[in-house]
C-alpha cells in the first residue's frame, strides 16, 4: 500500500467511525445510514483513482441550495427533533464534499465534522459501545493528522521545488541526502511504521487519560438531566395496563435496568420484585389509578424516608442503574425504606413512587427494603375482615361484568375461613387450571375477563392477575393490581440481575389490616422467564459485566468515590511504608551491627597488636546509619545506569542495529578528539578534504572507513572496528603541536 493511499484510507476510516458512533445513538434512520455508507465507499473510490468522476464544485453548491428547504420542512413541517434536523443537515453537507475532489481545506472542513459527530455522541450515549467506537476513532484519528500532516508537507516541497502543486493527485516527491557530490533517493514514510507510531500513541493517551480523569474535579452526576440531546427511550411499560397490550412488551429483549443485591447476611437470594405501578380502578378493559395526585417526600440529607417504621428484620440493598424510559417511575423491591441518589421522589395513593422523567438519560438510585414476608400463620390470624372508608371504596370496585366470575369465585372458595384462605385458593385454581400464553385468541367479544376464564382458558400475567382482583373483589377482599418486573436474569460475572422488556409482569397484592399489603402471583410456572445458557450467555455475561465496570466506575464516579478512592490509597501507602520502613530498618540494622562487629574484631586485633587503647572509630559509627547506605546504594544505582546508557550509545553498539549511523557516531568522535588538539572541519569541508588537508594516516583510514559504511550499506568486519577503536584512542592521547599542523 502506497503512503498517500494509506492516507486516504484511514481518513475514511476517520469518517466511517464518526458516522458510525452517531447511528449507534439511533438518531438515524435505516435509509440515511446505508446512503451515506454508499458515499463513504464511493467518495473512497474517488480519491484512490479506482472511479473517474467527482461531483463538481458547482454542482455540489446547487445541491446544497436545494437541500435548505427541506430543512424547514422537516423541522416546521414533520415537527423532527432539532438535533436530527441539524445531523440531516451535516450528513448532506458531508455527503457532498465527499463525492468532489478534495483540497486541504475540505480534508480539514471533513476532520472537523468528524469530531462534531463524536462531541453529539457525547452527549447522546454514555455505554461502553461509545468507549469501544471511541478508541477506534481515537486511532484512526491519530494516523490520520500524522499522514495528512506529512503529505502537507510534501506538498509544500513540491510547490517550493516546481513552483506548483497539483490538488487532488496522489504526491511524488522524493527525499534527498549527501553522499558525497550525488544524491541518493530516501524510502518514503512506511504505512505500518506510521500504523505501530498511532498504536503507541494511543495507549500513552488511554495510560495518561486515567490519571486525569481520577484527579479531575467532580461536577455533579445530575448535571445532564435536562440536555438537549435525547437518547434511545424504551416504551411499553406505562401507568395504565390494557388488556392484550403486555404480551407485545414480553416479546422484546431489550434492556430495561440492571439490579445489583445485596441481601441481609443471615438469608439467602430469595425472588423478588421489581415495583413499579399499582393500579386500582377497573374499567372492563383498562387498568388506570384513580387516586390523588402523588404527594412529595421529604428529603433528609441526601436521602428520602420513605418508611418510617423500623425493620427488625433485615434490609435489603438494591441498585438500579435503570435505562431511559418514556415514564418516571422508581422501581423498587417491595416496602421500601430509604432511597438515594434521586433528586425528587413523590409517591402516589397506591405506593408507586415517582422521580422527575427521565427519558433522555439513565438513572441510578439505592434502595433500603425490608423484604421480609410474614408467615402463612401469621397471616391467617389477621383476619379482622374490618376496612377503613377509602380502602372499601378504592380496593373492592368492580365494573360491570359477567356474574359468571362471582359464581366461580364463590365456588372456589367455598368453605374457606380466612381471608388467607379465600386468597390462596384463587391463587392456586388459576395457576393449576389454565394455561399460559402470548398468543391469546379471542373467542367471544364481551368481557376479556370472562372469555380469558370460561372459554380461552389461558392467558398472559394481566389476565391471570386481574382475574384474581375481580374475584377476591367479588368476596369482598380489597386487592389491586401491580404492574412492574420480574427478579431478571442472574449474571454471576458482574453481580448483577438483568432485567429486560420480556420481565415485564402483571401480579396481585392483598390488603391485610395488620400486614398491610401481601402480595400474591397467580401466574403458572411457565410464564415466569427462563433464560438460556451455553456459551453465548456466558459471552452476554460477561459483555454486561464490562457494561456494569462503566457504568459504576467511570459514568458514576462522582466526588464521593473520588474522595473514598483518595483516603483508601493514603491508607495503603501509609500501610505500605509502614511496613517498608520497618523491613528496611530491620536489614540496614543487621547489616550495621555485623559491620560493627567486623570493625571490634579488626581493633581488637591490631589493638592485641600494637598493645595500646583502642580509638573511637568516627567512619564506623557513621557507617551504621541508614542514610549512608541508601546514599551509596542509589550511587551506585546510577553508576550503572550510566555506564549501560553510555554503552547503548556507543558506535560498537549500534552497529550491530544500524551500519550507518554507527558510522556516524565513530566518525563525530574522530572530530571532536580533533577540535581538542586544535584542528576544526569547517562546514564547507567533505569528509575527503578535510582527512587530505590534515594528512594524518589514522584520520584518513577512519575517513575511508566511515564513507564506506555510510553510504556503500557495507559493515565493520571484527578486525575493523578493533582497528578504529585503536585509532580514536592514539586521537584522544595526542596533544596539540604533536602533529601535522594545518597549512
Amino acid at each position: 500500500m502506497s503512503f498517500d493511499r494509506y492516507f486516504i484510507t484511514s481518513s475514511y476510516a476517520l469518517f466511517g467511525m464518526g458516522f458510525l458512533m452517531l447511528a449507534s445513538t439511533s438518531q438515524l434512520d435505516s435509509l440515511t445510514i446505508l446512503l451515506f455508507l454508499g458515499v463513504l465507499v464511493t467518495g473512497w473510490l474517488i480519491d484512490s483513482g479506482r472511479l473517474q468522476w467527482n461531483l463538481s464544485r458547482r454542482m455540489a453548491n446547487w445541491l446544497m441550495i436545494g437541500y435548505l428547504p427541506f430543512t424547514f420542512i422537516e423541522w416546521q413541517v414533520l415537527r423532527l427533533f432539532p438535533v436530527a434536523v441539524i445531523v440531516h443537515l451535516i450528513v448532506f453537507a458531508s455527503s457532498l464534499k465527499l463525492l468532489r475532489a478534495k483540497t486541504n481545506r475540505d480534508w480539514i472542513w471533513l476532520f472537523i465534522v468528524s469530531f462534531c459527530q463524536v462531541l453529539m455522541t457525547a452527549g447522546m450515549m454514555i455505554s461502553t459501545t461509545f468507549l469501544l467506537l471511541l478508541i477506534f476513532y481515537l486511532f484512526a484519528a491519530i494516523t490520520t493528522f500524522v499522514s495528512y500532516e506529512i503529505r502537507r508537507s510534501q506538498q509544500v516541497f513540491e510547490t517550493n521545488q516546481m513552483g506548483k502543486t497539483i490538488v487532488g493527485q496522489p504526491s511524488v516527491i522524493e527525499f534527498w541526502k549527501e553522499a558525497g557530490n550525488s544524491g541518493q533517493r530516501l524510502e518514503g514514510p512506511r504505512w505500518r511504521s506510521l500504523s505501530y507510531f498511532s498504536a503507541a500513541m494511543l495507549v500513552l493517551i488511554l495510560l495518561l487519560a486515567v490519571p486525569i480523569f481520577l484527579a479531575m474535579p467532580r461536577l455533579t452526576r445530575g448535571f445532564s438531566r435536562n440536555g438537549l440531546l435525547a437518547t434511545e427511550t424504551l416504551s411499553g411499560f406505562a401507568d395504565t395496563v390494557r388488556l392484550g397490550e403486555v404480551a407485545q412488551v414480553k416479546l422484546n429483549p431489550q434492556i430495561v435496568m440492571r439490579v445489583r443485591v445485596k441481601f441481609p447476611n443471615d438469608r439467602d437470594r430469595t425472588a423478588l420484585r421489581w415495583r413499579g405501578v399499582t393500579l386500582a380502578h377497573y374499567d372492563g378493559r383498562v387498568w388506570s389509578e384513580s387516586g390523588k395526585d402523588p404527594v412529595p417526600i421529604k428529603k433528609v440529607s441526601e436521602s428520602f424516608r420513605v418508611d418510617d417504621k423500623l425493620s427488625t428484620n433485615g434490609i435489603t440493598q438494591q441498585r438500579f442503574f435503570v435505562e431511559p424510559l418514556d415514564i418516571n417511575a422508581v422501581f423498587v423491591a417491595p416496602r421500601p425504606m430509604v432511597i438515594t441518589g434521586l433528586p425528587e421522589l413523590t409517591r402516589d395513593s397506591g405506593d408507586a413512587l415517582w422521580t422527575e422523567p427521565y427519558n433522555f438519560h439513565k438513572i441510578d438510585y439505592l434502595v433500603y427494603s425490608d423484604t421480609s414476608m410474614p408467615s402463612d400463620f401469621e397471616l391467617a390470624t389477621d383476619n379482622l375482615r374490618v376496612y377503613p372508608l377509602e380502602i372499601r371504596q378504592r380496593y373492592l370496585q368492580l365494573p360491570e361484568h359477567d356474574s359468571r366470575i362471582d359464581t366461580l369465585a364463590e365456588d372456589v372458595t367455598r368453605g374457606a375461613t380466612t381471608q388467607l384462605e379465600i386468597a390462596r385458593r384463587i391463587e392456586r385454581h388459576l395457576r393449576t387450571d389454565y394455561n399460559y400464553t402470548l398468543n391469546l385468541q379471542r373467542v367471544e367479544d364481551g368481557d376479556p375477563i370472562a372469555d380469558f376464564l370460561f372459554n380461552v382458558r389461558a392467558g398472559h400475567c394481566e389476565y391471570f392477575a386481574s382475574a384474581m382482583v375481580l374475584m377476591l373483589r367479588s368476596r369482598r377482599v380489597p386487592t389491586r393490581l401491580v404492574n412492574g418486573f420480574q427478579m431478571g436474569e442472574y449474571n454471576d460475572s458482574a453481580d448483577v440481575y438483568t432485567v429486560r422488556q420480556s420481565d415485564a409482569h402483571s401480579w396481585v397484592e392483598v390488603y391485610f389490616p395488620k400486614h398491610g399489603w401481601i402480595a400474591f402471583d397467580p401466574t403458572p410456572a411457565a410464564g415466569l422467564a427462563v433464560y438460556d445458557k451455553g456459551v453465548l450467555a456466558w459471552f452476554r455475561h460477561y459483555g454486561e459485566a464490562v457494561e456494569m465496570f462503566w457504568l459504576e466506575h467511570v459514568v458514576g464516579f462522582d466526588t464521593g468515590k473520588q474522595l473514598s478512592m483518595a483516603i483508601t490509597l493514603q491508607r495503603w501507602l501509609w500501610s505500605y511504608q509502614r511496613g517498608t520502613s520497618s523491613h528496611w530498618f530491620e536489614w540496614v540494622s543487621d547489616l550495621a551491627s555485623k559491620v560493627e562487629s567486623w570493625q571490634s574484631g579488626w581493633r581488637g586485633a591490631n589493638e592485641k597488636n600494637l598493645d595500646r587503647k583502642p580509638q573511637p572509630d568516627a567512619v564506623g559509627r557513621f557507617i551504621n546509619y541508614p542514610l549512608f547506605l541508601s546514599i551509596i546504594g542509589l550511587a551506585g544505582l546510577i553508576a550503572l545506569v550510566s555506564i549501560w546508557r553510555k554503552r547503548r550509545s556507543s558506535w560498537q553498539w549500534r552497529i550491530k542495529r544500524d551500519a550507518s549511523s554507527s558510522a556516524i557516531a565513530f566518525y563525530q568522535e574522530m572530530l571532536r578528539a580533533l577540535e581538542r588538539i586544535g584542528y576544526k572541519r569547517e562546514p564547507h569541508q567533505t569528509p575527503s578534504e578535510f582527512a587530505a588537508q590534515l594528512a594524518m594516516p589514522g584520520v584518513s583510514e577512519i575517513t575511508n572507513l566511515y564513507q564506506r559504511t555510510r553510504f556503500g550499506n557495507e559493515g565493520l568486519t571484527a578486525e575493523e572496528v578493533t582497528r578504529i577503536s585503536t585509532l580514536l584512542r592514539e586521537l584522544k592521547k595526542k596533544r596539540g603541536g604533536e602533529t601535522h599542523k594545518v597549512p
